[in-house]
């Protein structure tokens, strides 16, 4: 066999397995295929109080590429503890209708949501005197067809005199001195009890130790 021909046979297997290989590739690409993505976060700031008044903030978006349903709802179930007296819009690209119903929900349902529209929203809450020390505050946003959806969950800390293994043990501020070798200071900066009233469930205590002192 010729050189010349042995090259040209060569070139024809390199075309056929290029071929081969290119073949898969350009009839299996399937083109990205547009649609709406829901997604929703909800955050608060600082510990709640008993009695008090707590807020969540809640944002929903669609940061897909194309528009939801009509019809999308986001709802938020208040924990045991937690009733709302209503909302606060920060802003929102399209309209959006919510509702308290009992106080222990929250149900926004909105229209169409174009690609980048969204809303942001406060909850106000009511806290009850007696709520858990934790609570989970869960908000779920739904699609009209329920093919999309995405949820949200915020862990919540409410202190109280029962919180923390209880409300503290008390304690002498006076020195207590064992044999004259470690006088002690029970240096308690607040403490939860009925001996003082209204102060936190933070308790520091500092203990010295000094060489007894030659007479």
């Amino acid at each position: 066999m010729s050189i010349h021909m042995l090259k040209r046979r060569i070139a024809a297997l390199g075309t056929v397995l290029g071929l081969g290989v290119a073949l898969p590739f350009t009839l299996g690409v399937t083109p990205a295929q547009a649609q709406a993505q829901l997604d929703i976060t909800k955050t608060h700031v600082g510990d709640f109080s008993r009695g008090g008044e707590g807020i969540y903030r809640i944002t929903v978006i669609n940061s897909g590429t194309e528009a939801t349903p009509s019809g999308t709802r986001m709802t938020d179930v208040l924990p045991t503890g937690l009733t709302s007296p209503g909302v606060r819009f920060l802003s929102n690209s399209a309209p959006v209708n919510c509702t308290s119903p009992g106080g222990d929900r929250l149900v926004c349902d909105t229209g169409v949501l174009q690609p980048g529209d969204n809303y942001t929203l406060e909850l106000v809450t009511d806290v009850a005197a007696d709520a858990p020390c934790t609570i989970t505050n869960i908000a779920t946003v739904v699609g009209a067809t329920g093919g999309i959806s995405d949820s949200a969950s915020d862990s919540t800390n409410i202190p109280g005199s029962n919180c923390n293994g209880g409300g503290g043990g008390g304690g002498s501020l006076l020195p207590i001195s064992l044999s004259g070798v470690i006088p002690m200071f029970n240096n308690i900066s607040t403490n939860t009890n009925i001996n003082s009233p209204g102060a936190t469930n933070t308790s520091k205590q500092h203990f010295k130790e000094t060489a007894p002192t030659d007479q």
